[in-house]
């Protein structure tokens, strides 16, 4: 079986798709992850085969470009009343968020469509916002299988999907392409997912951060409950180093009776200008790795960060800006599993509450519970099983009908 995987030039929407493709491969299919040329030595880096396809496109500083002309700053909406008005804002938020993520798929897609074509995939599985995967798709008639980063906030998209894709499909003849697939795999705990009418498949979150070297410090037992911290990406990416909050939380917790372990990039340490006694670790560490070892994790509510604490049974502070995170917030906050400060207008001793609280035991045993729904999940290799069968017995009728 041929398996095409399709993301946006983004790490963190790459990564969760990575122990699937592993899993292709060991089962003996031919795998290729296509995206922007600038993702290939990340994908290449995860021991998967990559397809740059396309001119350079670089997202992040589109992103920043957009958000700068917009006077976009970390703010919740205005209140309304109005289940209309709020609607419609949540509306232009998905619409606005997306609308760079099919410019990138439209980069893609004359190199994309032009392989495709030529290596005629069994399979195609994207993740949220990979557009050139459905449109690969929906051109070969071949089924396509959404690989979600966590929560399903991306499902509603569908509703706009003709001016969302307008671009990307029209040179091909088309008007829609099928943004949610034919099937939708779900790493997130059933606790945190969103409610709605959406069929999900469950797969095992298995946690990639990236190539990772074993710290030794990491199989020491902590002399007193460490806190992880950590800060993803994306916002230093953008050049926002403002957003970049893990500082504040170092300071917040100088005094506090606990091992601060800080997660972060080589590029990241500059932004730490005093380092409390109580850190024992400030630069790169594989997260996976390091959770294993906390009491507690502090994030930005990225993805990755979130499923992972959940994975290791390990509560969780957010303190969310963007607006994936502040949604990721919410629903570890509405969970049990954790707490949620909006980073706007955050005080010291808000952070140092919060992770007091988080050691009690309500919040682990609710963490736990997550963690145990996340690992009866079926694993990569089991739901290779099921991809096997969808390539070979094509989408059902009533699934084909309703795409």
């Amino acid at each position: 079986m041929r398996v095409l995987l399709a993301t946006w030039n983004m790490p963190g929407h790459l990564y969760p798709m990575v122990p699937l493709g592993w899993a292709l491969r060991a089962s003996g299919h031919d795998v290729v992850v296509v995206s922007n040329p600038d993702l290939v030595p990340a994908i290449v880096g995860a021991g998967l085969p990559a397809l740059g396809a396309g001119p350079d496109f670089d997202s992040y500083a589109r992103l920043r470009e957009e958000l700068e002309r917009r006077s976009w700053k970390p703010a919740a909406p205005e209140p309304t009343s109005d289940p209309a008005v709020a609607a419609e804002r949540a509306r232009r938020r998905r619409l606005n968020g997306f609308r760079l993520a099919a410019a990138a798929a439209q980069a893609q897609a004359p190199d994309a469509v032009a392989f495709a074509r030529r290596w005629r995939p069994d399979l195609v599985v994207f993740e949220p916002a990979g557009f050139v995967g459905p449109l690969i798709g929906t051109l070969l008639d071949v089924p396509t299988v959404r690989h979600l980063w966590s929560i399903d906030f991306t499902a509603p998209i569908a509703e706009f999907e003709e001016d969302l894709v307008a671009e990307l499909a029209a040179p091909y003849g088309l008007t829609r392409i099928g943004v949610n697939g034919d099937r939708t795999l779900d790493p997130a705990p059933t606790r945190l997912q969103v409610a709605d009418r959406q069929v999900r498949d469950p797969i095992r979150f298995v946690p990639y951060n990236g190539p990772a070297v074993l710290e030794p410090w990491l199989l020491e037992p902590p002399a007193r409950p460490r806190v992880g911290i950590t800060w993803g990406t994306s916002q230093s990416r953008l050049g926002f180093d403002h957003m970049v909050l893990a500082p504040r939380v170092v300071r917040a917790l100088a005094r506090h009776d606990v091992e601060l372990a800080v997660a972060v990039t080589e590029d990241q340490r500059r932004l730490f200008e005093h380092v409390p006694d109580n850190v024992v670790h400030l630069g790169p560490a594989p997260l996976h790795q390091l959770a294993s070892t906390c009491s507690v994790l502090v994030d930005q509510g990225g993805a990755g960060g979130v499923l992972t604490a959940l994975v290791n049974g390990l509560p969780q502070l957010v303190i969310s800006q963007m607006p994936d995170e502040v949604f990721h917030g919410h629903r570890v906050h509405d969970s049990g599993a954790g707490l949620n400060l909006p980073g706007g207008e955050l005080a010291d001793a808000d952070i140092a509450a919060a992770v007091d609280r988080l050691l009690d035991d309500e919040f682990r045993t609710a963490a736990g519970e997550l963690r145990a729904d996340m690992l009866a999940r079926p694993t990569p290799l089991a739901v290779v099983e099921q991809l096997e069968r969808l390539a070979r017995d094509g989408v059902p009728e009533s699934a084909d009908a309703a795409r």
